[in-house]
């Protein structure tokens, strides 16, 4: 909650026309959080969802590491070529994204979109709108909770003015 209070505190000044989240409870909240300096439209588009993780969660990451040695091994050391047991692929989450992505372009053009989402899926579209292929995903670092990425597209390429920035919660215990 702090860091959302952060977030939107940072962020308040910012001219946002929409703001595209999923409808997993935490990105909800902190969107709604956000908007209270904006009073735009919200809307859910859930091809932004964390990966589905299958028999994974809800699981310790040492008992996942213990089960599934393989598996975890190209999670941490190997994500492009990932797939959790029951649930999706690393491909899946890009291809995914990336559709998002290109929708969002289409439909907002011209316009400040807010897209509140989840660690994973963040990690593919940046890889995604960085024009990576998936194979590059690990030279994506991965963001923390609130972290803030800012770019402009002419709908074919994408312009980073910012990445990953989580200086405003640095001090948020």
């Amino acid at each position: 909650r702090k860091q959302i209070v952060a977030t939107s505190e940072l962020l308040a000044a910012e001219p946002f026309d929409v703001i595209v989240t999923t409808s997993l409870r935490r990105a909800r909240i902190t969107a709604d959080g956000i908007n209270i300096y904006h009073e735009v439209p919200v809307v859910v588009d859930d091809r932004l969802i964390e990966i589905d993780a299958g028999l994974w969660e809800g699981r310790f990451l040492t008992d996942i590491q213990n089960e599934y040695p393989a598996e975890f091994d190209k999670w941490r050391n190997h994500p492009a070529e990932f797939a959790a047991p029951g649930g999706e692929s690393m491909a899946d989450v890009y291809e995914r994204v990336g559709a998002a992505a290109r929708d969002i372009i289409s439909e907002y053009d011209g316009q400040t979109v807010l897209i509140v989402s989840h660690g994973c899926a963040i990690k593919n579209l940046m890889c995604y709108l960085h024009g990576y292929p998936l194979s590059r995903i690990e030279e994506i670092p991965l963001g923390t909770n609130t972290s803030v990425n800012v770019l402009t597209t002419d709908g074919r390429t994408a312009d980073f003015l910012i990445e990953n920035d989580a200086g405003h919660i640095s001090n948020i215990v």
